[in-house]
């Protein structure tokens, strides 16, 4: 198999329409196996994993954040955020596989929208370049006879979650149902169980034996079982529709109650006390202005006039002082002129010195005639005024003006919803109906949760008896084997389930013993410590694993590191795909997160150019960074940088690595 193209449309981080090449090329006369793609965590990689997994297997895709959540639900929320969930989401898939010597083109599209608040989902495939209706319609069958959905688990992993194979409690199971699936050893699995089924429809047509009453009395106690089991199973029906109705109802009563102001109802105390609060705080701001106003406030209507007033007293004052010093020097002036007769000056010169200072001397009486008379202590609360005064009693007014107008709107709006709350007797209806339907919605849930427990049991109880009725059978069947021709038929299929079980012991044992081979070489191929484990052994019955050192002693799994741990895991998974007869691509993601320098080397040098025919590998530039970029770069057919654009918070996909300045290697071409 291999992955021509990936085309995504407004699926998770990527908006519009993104196509990706996944087909290897040739680079220099040899293939090139690896398509890198490069982001930061949280930039879109393991999307591209979980859209693969997404468009093949549907409903079944383990995909990263689906989580507990309905396919429907995660249907919607993959929609990108910024999209019409009508205009919906899709995901195409284009792949070679060849069978039986022939190779074949399947194009598979998985699109969704969301339609009247329901998510519609399609599926189409082409083959060859033709639309298939029957492979549409079927191709969750026809994808398991592709590409098992459980080998591919094992082939489009993500390297950080698959430690588990390395955990004794879960290995076993999951190896178990890899390597069947894997090496075809399900088949024969199928064949005894089926050769079984019939072994039991020739049991019921034996009558000779002494416990056949015994054996009729299983079946009927059986029949009944089933018929109860199908009594529940209807009755659980039943209950189910009635459940969903109340649950609707509920939702309907719960609406109904908030149209008619259920939730101003409840919020009625905690409204008629915000209204306490602002009605005092009112007052409060009102008696501020009103204290305000009996102080100096008013004199900022007539602030021209305090001016004036400023400009008078200031005149005044300028006019007295002058008469102060004109008096003062009238009188200096007259002792002057009296020393110079007495002197005996000449008159004269007295005359021209007393006419200088009669122009030298201010005259009384020039300025403002006094009207005010302002002490020094009012003049001084007058210049304090105009300096600071009315600007702080203007501001202080503003701002007490604005909270009163804030106060007001709000207790405005309070009062509206207290005017909108209903009376009691308004709401007691609609209360009524809400705990009514709320009540009748929890019992129909809790009697679908007994109907489902008891349905369980029944099940059990029901396997008890089959298994009870089965060796009874087998029983039955060994008395009269020999007498009747039911018996030799039954002869025969015990023989043909001996045979098959043998077959299936020889045929687990020589392929698990290739696969320990396998698994063995790749561990020790990709540890950094070499003499850590010598040998990887697993039981053929129980597929449970053990680790060997070179002594012959066990290795605890305890002893791995986790980045051991993760490479053992890697080492089992290039196993198996090395042994099974369908070689897949691999797709890895986040590979090196826990891996120290030694082991990521190694992956980088020995694992990812030998992975597959095709490896997809889903990175960190702190994971491939610089130079295993370089080391890695005549491997990789093609590289795209996955660039997150955290204001639109989406992704966009451009050919090229964090480093790479030729996107695209001349001399390529596609494989």
């Amino acid at each position: 198999m291999i992955l021509q193209q990936l085309t995504l449309r407004n699926f998770g981080l990527y908006c519009d329409e993104h196509l990706f090449d996944l087909a290897p090329a040739v680079k220099r006369q040899r293939v090139a196996p690896i398509i890198l793609f490069g982001g930061i965590n949280g930039g879109g990689k393991t999307t591209i994993l979980d859209a693969i997994q997404l468009v093949l297997y549907g409903n079944r895709a383990r995909c990263s954040k689906r989580g507990d959540k309905a396919y429907d639900d995660f249907l919607r929320e993959s929609i990108h955020h910024g999209v019409d969930p009508a205009m919906g989401a899709a995901i195409q898939l284009c792949f070679r596989f060849a069978a039986e010597g022939e190779e074949h083109l399947y194009e598979v599209t998985r699109a969704w929208s969301v339609v009247r608040d329901r998510v519609k989902e399609r599926v189409e495939v082409q083959k060859d370049g033709e639309p298939d209706g029957w492979l549409s319609e079927n191709w969750n069958q026809v994808v398991e006879e592709l590409i098992p959905f459980g080998i591919a688990q094992l082939c489009f992993f993500d390297a950080e979650k698959i430690r588990f194979l390395a955990e004794d409690e879960t290995s076993s199971a999951a190896l178990g149902l890899a390597i069947k699936s894997l090496l075809g050893l399900d088949l024969a699995e199928r064949l005894v169980a089926n050769a079984g089924t019939l072994e039991a429809r020739l049991a019921r047509k034996t009558r000779k034996s002494p416990d056949l009453e015994e054996a009729t009395r299983l079946e009927t106690a059986l029949k009944q079982k089933q018929d109860e089991i199908e009594r529940v199973q209807l009755e659980k029906g039943a209950v189910e529709n009635p459940r969903q109705r109340a649950t609707k109802r509920l939702k309907d009563a719960e609406e109904a109650f908030a149209k008619v102001g259920g939730k101003l109802w409840k919020q009625r105390e905690q409204l008629t006390k915000r209204r306490g609060e602002l009605e005092f705080q009112l007052r409060a701001c009102q008696e501020r202005l009103v204290t305000l106003s009996a102080s100096e406030l008013p004199l900022v209507l007539v602030a021209g006039l305090v001016d004036d007033v400023s400009t008078q007293v200031h005149q005044e004052t300028m006019a007295s002082e002058t008469d102060i010093i004109t008096r003062l020097l009238t009188k200096r002036d007259e002792k002057l002129l009296a020393l110079l007769k007495h002197e005996k000056v000449r008159g004269e010169v007295v005359q021209r010195v007393a006419t200088f200072l009669d122009a030298e001397r201010p005259q009384k009486g020039v300025g403002s005639k006094p009207r005010l008379r302002l002490s020094d202590s009012a003049r001084r609360g007058l210049e304090h005024l105009l300096a600071r005064g009315l600007k702080e009693h203007r501001e202080t007014a503003t701002q007490l003006l604005a909270e009163l107008d804030k106060g007001r709107r709000e207790l405005e709006q309070v009062q509206r919803s207290l005017a909108a709350t209903p009376d009691e007797e308004a709401l007691h209806g609609v209360s009524e109906e809400l705990k009514a339907a709320a009540s009748d919605t929890a019992e129909l849930n809790q009697q679908a949760v007994r109907l489902e427990k008891q349905l369980e049991a029944l099940v059990a109880e029901r396997g008890e008896i089959n298994e009870r009725l089965k060796k009874l059978q087998r029983k039955v069947l060994d008395e009269q084997i020999q007498s009747e021709e039911g018996g030799r038929m039954a002869a025969l299929l015990q023989r043909t389930q001996g045979t098959m079980k043998q077959f299936l012991r020889l045929a687990t044992h020589r392929k698990i013993d290739r696969l320990s081979g396998l698994v063995s070489d790749c561990f020790r191929y990709l540890l950094r410590k070499k003499t850590l484990v010598q040998r990887v052994l697993i039981a053929p019955d129980t597929f449970a694993i053990t680790l060997v050192d070179d002594s012959g002693r066990t290795v605890a799994k305890e002893r791995l590191s986790k980045g051991e741990k993760q490479i053992f895991a890697i080492s089992v998974l290039w196993g198996l795909s090395q042994a099974s007869a369908r070689p897949l691509p691999a797709i890895i993601d986040t590979p090196m997160a826990r891996l120290d320098v030694a082991h990521r080397r190694q992956l980088v040098e020995k694992y990812f150019p030998r992975a597959s025919h095709q490896v997809i590998i889903l990175s960190t530039d702190t994971e491939i960074e610089r130079n295993y970029f370089h080391e890695l770069q005549p491997h990789i057919a093609r590289a795209y940088h996955l660039n997150y654009d955290e204001a639109r918070k989406r992704t966009v996909a451009t050919e090229g690595y964090f480093w790479d300045a030729e996107p695209r290697a001349e001399g390529s071409e596609g494989a």
